[in-house]
């Protein structure tokens, strides 16, 4: 009894410190915002103010003149965006930034010790997540809603005196002592996640829509930020263009040494070979050449020759590619994400229903925290911690859960394999081949794929066009919500009288009828009550992911069911009042 006892209070204990490793709960938060950990006292010495209120600070100006600069480029390359519902391809407002109506709410903290690899001679770091969000009157209406964007302010933890202090220090008391870690001086960078451009699913019909996101890293200097390189991410145009340069990459990345860091997910590519700027594109992630930066640089036939045996995440050269797209940022943010979000924050109780993400971590970030909390507790005890990590999409060390990737038969991603009673399927695959699918119930169910397909592999993402495979069944008393109406891959959906283990009750919003009344300038909720319908869909929650492409969308009664992300207005750009 008594190692049964010491045995339930060890796992109580790993608990407490896995949870820990993520403040998102939104008091806790609004405690934390309140506690001189608002964007404006973190980064520029100001208390919590407007976005208009920080323009007065340099170093805010120049990230927002940067952006602007960026978006405007984009609409040089496209006459048919522009801000707004009457634009057939949406851009971001950039007045949101500007707007007295506007802020950055802290909506979650993140210890990532773990990245202590990446960061020699500290710690580690800690994150403080921020989402652009707003409270604006619209036809005498008050409207509240958060944006997509994020805003990700890193710190390097110092080892001070170590490692083992520090994790202690962390876990000493109920709230992290942030202060002495949140400083100017430890200020790593500021990373931004903006959804630029949103095309919606009646322009895109093949493909359910199209979104495009800027990523961006910033590093402060001299009261300004400026762009810097980016983790593991090339600089495609010029490696394409410079073919020593290339080479010299490829040499580089061939080493043995170089070989097995890239196994472990721990590589590091030198500044020389990579970008300041990148973008990621939704939907269909990995599917998507302009996603794969890597593929636009080298055949997989330049690392056929290597030698790949003893690997653990590497099985030959295609998963060896995949893997150098997975440490990118443009991969990252595109294997298991949320829209292209790992971390969204929780939002309010006050959140109107169908405008509430029920669970705020992406698929991706589910599975990590499980490395995560081993890493951070062999540190607490002072041992020695494992740095390497699985593939973003896919921990190959435990059979997968329904909706995670898989590998496909005759693929190298044979150790990919799902859980008793779901067969790996091909859902939508890049033309030309099928190595990933999904692990799917063999009987269909309510949130089930039904329009599978191959998507073209052009490196403009504009230029990308989706191919109709054979339409796959859905049970009897549902039917499939096809693609051109905004459902990726299609979704098995149907009334809520017929339940089964596994669905829940959601609504589903009138497509056109929603977008007519947001046109009209009506307020969002008005638009919501009148445009929707009672639909059978996958439930899910904090454990139990959505399909890609998808996302864990709160219900008026409290439950999480799978829609597709830009169903839930704080994740589009469009359909929102006038900033200013």
């Amino acid at each position: 009894m008594k190692t049964l006892i010491t045995l339930a209070f060890l796992l109580t204990s790993f608990s407490a410190f896995a949870h820990r490793l993520v403040l998102e709960d939104p008091s806790e938060i609004q405690t934390l915002e309140e506690a001189d950990f608002n964007l404006g006292r973190v980064l520029f010495s100001l208390p919590g103010a407007d976005n208009k209120k920080l323009l007065e600070h340099p170093a805010y100006n120049s990230l927002v003149a940067d952006l602007e600069k960026d978006l405007e480029a984009l609409k040089t390359q496209d006459s048919k965006l522009g801000v707004g519902m009457n634009y057939v391809h949406r851009l971001f407002d950039i007045r949101w930034l500007k707007s007295p109506a506007a802020r950055f709410e802290l909506v979650g903290v993140v210890n990532r010790m773990d990245r202590a690899v990446f960061n020699p001679g500290t710690c580690g770091e800690v994150r403080l997540i921020y989402r652009l969000a707003y409270t604006k009157t619209q036809n005498q209406t008050l409207i509240q809603s958060r944006l997509p964007m994020t805003l990700n302010a890193v710190f390097k933890l110092p080892a001070t005196p170590n490692c083992q202090a520090v994790a202690k220090q962390w876990s000493s008391q109920q709230k992290p002592p942030l202060k002495p870690w949140v400083t100017l001086a430890n200020l790593k960078s500021l990373e931004v996640n903006l959804q630029a451009v949103r095309w919606p699913s009646t322009i895109r019909g093949d493909m359910g829509g199209h979104a495009e996101y800027f990523l961006r890293v910033y590093r402060l200097q001299n009261n300004v930020f400026v762009a810097s390189a980016m983790e593991n991410t090339p600089d495609v145009a010029r490696l394409q263009s410079n073919s020593a340069l290339r080479a010299e990459l490829l040499a580089w990345i061939s080493t043995p040494e170089n070989i097995k860091a890239l196994d472990a997910g721990i590589l590091n590519i030198p500044e020389k070979f990579l970008t300041t700027k990148s973008s990621s594109f939704a939907l269909h992630g990995m599917n998507r050449l302009a996603n794969r930066p890597f593929d636009q640089i080298f055949k997989k036939e330049d690392f056929k020759n290597l030698k790949l045996t003893d690997l653990e995440n590497i099985y030959g050269p295609s998963s060896f590619r995949r893997r150098l797209n997975d440490l990118s940022c443009a991969g990252c943010h595109q294997g298991r994400t949320i829209a292209g979000f790992h971390f969204l924050g929780k939002d309010p109780e006050s959140t109107i229903f169908a405008n509430s993400v029920f669970s705020s971590q992406s698929p991706h970030m589910m599975q990590e925290q499980k490395r995560r909390q081993v890493y951070f507790q062999n540190i607490f005890q002072g041992k020695a911690a494992d740095n390497s990590r699985p593939f973003s999409e896919r921990d190959p060390k435990t059979p997968g859960a329904m909706n995670a990737h898989c590998g496909l038969p005759g693929s190298e991603y044979q150790a990919w394999t799902c859980a008793a009673g779901l067969k790996c399927m091909a859902v939508v695959t890049p033309e030309g081949s099928k190595e990933i699918g999904e692990c799917l119930p063999e009987q269909p169910m309510a949130g089930n794929p039904c329009e599978p397909g191959t998507v073209s592999q052009t490196a403009n993402s504009h230029g990308d066009k989706m191919k109709a495979g054979t339409r796959t069944s859905c049970p009897s008393h549902q039917y499939c919500q096809t693609t051109k109406v905004g459902f990726p891959g299609g979704m098995c959906s149907g009334g809520c009288e017929q339940l089964t283990s596994g669905e829940a009750c959601g609504a589903i919003a009138v497509l056109q009828g929603f977008n007519d009344c947001l046109a009209r300038h009506r307020p969002f909720g008005e638009c919501l009550a009148q445009n929707t319908r009672p639909a059978g869909l996958q439930a899910c929650d904090d454990t139990i992911s959505c399909r890609a492409d998808y996302i864990c969308n709160k219900t008026q009664s409290g439950k999480g069911v799978c829609i597709p992300p830009y169903f839930l207005f704080q994740l589009r750009v469009d359909g929102h009042p006038k900033p200013i």
